[in-house]
């Protein structure tokens, strides 16, 4: 059937399911795309902070601000791999914690570093795409008041390990 033949209902429908079809197909692109940023990443601060590295030299860290419960709780969630890996997250808690946390939906692997409130580094965990397991340090005198998430691999990069002096400067976090 010729566009000019149809009635004008179904020149209304067919343009409506067009639409429908254009949107889902821009709606689908948006959440899968590698640069998507999400709501919550975009609502935290940018801020600096420095550490100091098994080497004990110091080196400051371009951070986004995770500081309510809210944008801890959606970290890199619903944000694409290439934001991820241009991203590190400071998670800040009004006092020391053992909450755990759940990056099942977070697009690519992570290194998640604990700090106790005087900076000193308590565990490194190397997460997983899809894992269902929760993370945060092991053990009950193992309090933290700082989380910095971080691309898998990055504090390697920075020579960051656990069994030495490297820690976090909480006194340098700018916004």
């Amino acid at each position: 059937m010729k566009l000019a033949q149809m009635s004008k209902k179904k020149k209304i429908t067919l343009v409506v399911a067009l639409m429908a079809v254009l949107w889902v197909s821009w709606y689908t692109v948006q959440v899968n795309s590698s640069t998507r940023v999400s709501r919550e990443l975009r609502r935290m601060q940018p801020g600096v902070v420095q550490m100091l590295n098994d080497q004990g030299e110091t080196f400051q860290i371009t951070v986004r601000i995770a500081d309510t419960p809210e944008l801890r709780k959606a970290g890199f969630t619903r944000n694409g791999v290439q934001t991820i890996e241009e991203n590190i997250l400071l998670f800040t808690y009004p006092a020391d914690t053992l909450e755990r946390h759940n990056v099942q939906r977070v697009k690519a692997p992570l290194d998640m570093a604990f700090f106790r409130a005087d900076g000193s580094l308590i565990q490194i965990n190397r997460t997983r795409v899809n894992a269902t397991t929760s993370y945060g340090p092991t053990g009950p005198n193992n309090r933290y008041r700082y989380v910095l998430v971080a691309p898998a691999g990055y504090f390697s990069r920075q020579g960051v390990s656990v069994r030495t002096d490297a820690q976090l400067l909480p006194d340098t976090i700018r916004r």
